[in-house]
């Protein structure tokens, strides 16, 4: 696919989003400034050395969320479960040195034996750096800023749920979102919350039904030319839903097309809302204003083509799904066409981001899987990180970062 088509399509995308121009260099959020997971204005390499790595370096504990980007400062979390320490850090991007190290205690919360305290992923603004630490007793957000002082921290109630927590926080221009997703067992209620960025007080909490298992999905933010700003929710109770990020009104609902637990994270592009739930991918068409175009999916995928976890991406007119097993599936986006079906490598928590037209996509076992985003399949690569990893790779202004269960690492540009 040729790279003008792609910067074409990620021009209409930006044009779509509410990513403001000033985010669109930085990686603010889990896969990027709007969630969909591609850079069609930086370059990474497809194949690489031991040498071709700027840094590496350890990290306390363990952990799975994302980093996040603003300038020359990567901010990632980790956990350390037996000492009920939360990190957080702040690495210059430059040479992998240590800016400063935060911690907070997190409490026992029964969760997935893969799941961590350290899986929601950061986000983070021009003045500030937002992180959650779900427990069974209490959800914390905090905010620190970009030196390390802690701004604020705001509790609410917590988790209850056999495996525990794991949505990542989103940004509006007000507002940080979270979700706090309950099984319907428990005696919490479930709800998506919206707090002030600058203080941390409760803008809206918008109640939501709880089912057998929680979602684990993030959100996106998506504003079209004049038209109102929408954030798309995905979960088991209340399939798709579009809410007014300063109001926290529902503005339309598809309540019946996700019968299950939705652990992969919507996705838009060219009219249509992907989401998964176990066992089916479901295709939502919405208009020009972001309604949709009728009460049912414009079609579903059935198992063998739709990710549980891994979240999809979307070039152009193709949809890629990365499943768990590790195989790879093309499709035409507004048909559900396949395209092509592969498997190179192995099975796979993280989620694909797409640069300059090639897939970036990390396996369980540490591997790097490099695909050429087109109709046709095309391995570039496939190349060892010598760690396990359930993350999903980040670009910054200096190249590629990686972030393994123990490390973070970055690859040049």
């Amino acid at each position: 696919m040729p790279c003008l088509y792609l910067a074409f399509s990620f021009l209409l995308l930006i044009g779509s989003s509410s990513s403001s121009d000033k985010d669109i260099n930085q990686w603010t959020r889990f896969r990027g400034a709007d969630g969909q997971g591609i850079d069609a204005i930086r370059k990474a390499p497809t194949s690489w050395e031991e040498s071709d790595f700027r840094w590496k370096i350890s990290l306390p504990g363990t952990g799975h969320a994302s980093p996040v980007v603003w300038n020359d400062r990567i901010f990632v979390t980790s956990s350390d479960d037996e000492s009920d320490k939360g990190y957080v850090m702040a690495i210059d991007e430059q040479n992998g040195e240590l800016f400063w190290q935060k911690e907070f205690k997190v409490t026992d919360l029964k969760m997935h034996k893969d799941n961590n305290h350290a899986t929601p992923s950061p986000a983070v603004d021009e003045s500030q750096v937002y992180t959650v630490w779900y427990s069974k007793e209490l959800t914390r957000i905090a905010a620190l800023s970009h030196d390390g002082t802690l701004k604020w921290q705001a509790e609410f109630g917590g988790i209850e749920a056999r495996h525990g927590g794991g949505s990542s926080l989103v940004l509006t221009e007000r507002y940080v979102i979270f979700t706090r997703e309950q099984e319907e067992s428990s005696s919490q209620k479930s709800s998506w919350v919206a707090v002030d960025k600058q203080t941390g007080k409760v803008g809206w909490e918008l109640k939501r039904e709880s089912a057998v298992g929680n979602s684990f999905s993030t959100p996106f933010l998506v504003q079209r030319k004049n038209q109102k700003a929408m954030l798309i929710f995905t979960s088991w109770s209340h399939g798709f839903t579009a809410v007014d990020p300063e109001t926290g009104e529902v503005l339309w609902e598809r309540k019946s097309l996700l019968h299950h637990r939705v652990v992969a994270s919507p996705i838009y592009a060219n009219g249509m809302i992907v989401a998964c739930r176990k066992g089916e991918a479901v295709v939502l068409e919405v208009d020009e204003s972001l309604y949709p175009v009728a009460d049912t999916a414009s079609y579903s995928l059935p198992p063998n083509l739709s990710p549980y976890v891994p979240t999809p991406i979307a070039v152009g007119e193709l949809l890629f799904m990365f499943l768990d097993n590790g195989s790879v599936a093309c499709l035409v986006l507004a048909t559900g066409e396949v395209l092509w079906k592969k498997r190179p490598a192995g099975p796979i928590y993280g989620s694909p981001i797409c640069v300059n037209g090639n897939l970036y996509c990390m396996t369980k076992a540490g591997k790097v899987i490099v695909l050429r985003a087109q109709s046709s399949y095309e391995l570039l690569g496939i190349h060892t990180l010598g760690d396990e990893s359930f993350s999903t790779p980040v670009m910054s202004n200096s190249g590629m970062v990686f972030r393994t269960f123990t490390r973070l690492m970055m690859l040049s540009s």
